[in-house]
């Protein structure tokens, strides 16, 4: 029988989702929200959508796999209801608002977490895996800096009922997308140092909007990244210099350029592609996980290192003193 595909949650992005999965041809597809005018606008979207209004009955289905798309608070319960009946599940990020619920839950899955992925769809998107494989063959040599500059305003505008929330802090894990691509190109984030900053002369204004911050790899690189929730032009660029060249990559844009020592010369990638094209790609990577074929490409430690991080730089903040993450501090 044909794969059976679960999407808890029905937003904005757990109805991207369910068309990543019916773009790379799943056509049994299950949703669940709490909310009943969610379900309902799901199922209008959607030709052939059935959707059930509890996540037990979800289960009950027994789905080839499961996208948690929920609130963040609801991720752990969820992802660990799935996993221990063995479902494969994937969970958008973050994987929990605390890095030790996560913690305790990833122990408590035991082997069960193998089959379970983090959302960091950034792993999935072409641009950046043209950097990660530009850094694997050593074309700019050895990596020693990098520079992140991100400016997601537009965020808000898109995702506008979760912002109509307050919550201090948001920006930091909003974008632990950078915490997770950076430890995957350049090795796990040691330690962090942030300044944090709020500007009111935006029409929504988060505390802090924005953050700038230096970040050292326990290989010894250390970096420089910006984010905000005040540039309107949503950015996402990362300069990175090399022993023998430097490269700049505009991941929102999909290009990426190249120059090395002792050539005037660019070398230039053009990897552009619709956003949907990653998600695709990402579902394609969860159904290769459940039956089997792959290993969790962003494993729940892997999202858990990513809050840590956030956590770092928001209790750094305050101080604007270093804090050291090997040594748990």
């Amino acid at each position: 029988m044909s794969d059976l595909v679960a999407v808890s949650g029905l937003g904005s992005i757990g109805r991207q989702h369910l068309k990543a999965f019916r773009s790379i041809g799943v056509e049994r597809l299950v949703g669940f929200d709490a909310s009943a005018e969610s379900r309902s606008r799901s199922e209008t979207e959607m030709a052939g959508l059935a959707t059930v209004d509890s996540f037990e009955a979800l289960l009950d289905l027994g789905p080839t796999a499961v996208v948690v798309a929920v609130p963040d608070h609801a991720h752990l319960g969820q992802v660990e209801q799935a996993a221990h009946r063995g479902i494969a599940v994937l969970v958008e990020k973050p994987l929990a608002p605390r890095a030790e619920d996560a913690a305790a839950a990833i122990s408590r899955l035991g082997t069960a977490a193998d089959r379970c992925v983090v959302g960091y769809v950034l792993r999935h998107n072409l641009a950046a895996n043209r950097v990660a494989t530009l850094l694997a063959d050593n074309v700019i040599g050895t990596p020693t800096s990098f520079q992140v500059l991100l400016g997601a305003y537009g965020t808000i505008t898109v995702a506008a009922n979760r912002f109509a929330v307050p919550e201090e802090g948001r920006l930091y894990r909003d974008y632990s997308h950078e915490w997770d691509y950076l430890a995957w190109w350049f090795g796990e984030i040691s330690s962090v140092l942030a300044v944090a900053r709020t500007t009111d002369a935006v029409p929504h204004v988060e505390s802090p909007n924005l953050v700038d911050a230096l970040l050292e790899t326990t290989t010894g690189i250390v970096g420089s990244v910006h984010i905000d929730y005040v540039d309107q032009r949503g950015i996402r660029q990362v300069s990175v210099i090399g022993t023998h060249g430097s490269l700049v990559a505009d991941i929102g844009a999909g290009t990426t350029t190249v120059r090395r020592v002792g050539s005037a010369a660019l070398e230039a990638y053009d990897d552009r592609a619709p956003a949907a094209v990653a998600l695709a790609r990402q579902a394609s990577h969860l159904l290769a996980v459940a039956h089997g074929e792959a290993t969790p490409a962003v494993s729940l430690a892997d999202g858990l290192a990513a809050i840590q991080v956030a956590d770092a730089l928001r209790s750094s903040a305050p101080t604007r003193n270093w804090v050291n993450l090997t040594e748990g501090s």
